[in-house]
């Protein structure tokens, strides 16, 4: 009897694992995105469920802004939260989902630490949406404030400020999904 129980709780627990990626999926299915990259799922669930936190019209959740310097890139926000009554950058992210997460983690506080050096230095930076080719005022990345470390699920216990609903398997799972989709035209290409 008891065994039922387990495995019946068991097979539930799957079945709600598999409508919450449905639901994810649904959520980040329509952004033309080349997902080769795989942190690129990441930070297209991280626009996801930061959307729903800081909702439009006054935010807007922006991933993949690259900052150039002279011409060179010389460093990429994984995302911004840009508030749009005050026309500034109100937090920065940097995703990382990485198999080994303590890695990840010191790879966000690198990211961090070369965008605070270069954003320090004066220096005249481009900001460039990496997929739209939007380009972004200086001033307004200059007095941001906040910068978190978002992994996928299990992050916060090495950590990471915030971590995604779901775990690695999972975001791999979602990104083989939205690969298929757009291999079928069922999802937009860039």
């Amino acid at each position: 009897m008891n065994k039922f129980v387990v495995v019946l709780l068991l097979l539930l627990s799957s079945a709600s694992a598999f409508a919450d990626l449905d639901g994810t999926f649904e959520k980040i299915r329509n952004q033309a995105r080349h997902y080769r990259d795989p942190g690129a799922v990441c930070e297209e669930v991280a626009r996801a469920e930061f959307s729903e936190k800081y909702p439009a019209p006054q935010y807007e959740v922006i991933v993949g802004i690259a900052y150039n310097l002279k011409g060179r890139t010389v460093g990429e926000l994984d995302m911004v939260l840009m508030d749009h009554n005050t026309q500034k950058v109100a937090m920065v992210g940097e995703v990382k989902c990485y198999s080994n997460l303590k890695n990840g983690l010191t790879k966000a506080k690198q990211q961090r630490k070369r965008f605070l050096t270069h954003l320090g230095s004066g220096a005249p930076l481009e900001f460039i949406n990496t997929s739209t080719g939007e380009k972004y005022a200086y001033d307004k990345f200059q007095y941001v404030r906040e910068f978190i470390s978002v992994s996928q699920k299990g992050g916060k216990a090495v950590g990471f400020d915030v971590e995604l609903e779901h775990n690695l398997d999972e975001m791999t799972q979602l990104r083989d999904r939205i690969i298929h989709c757009q291999k079928d035209n069922l999802c937009p290409v860039p």
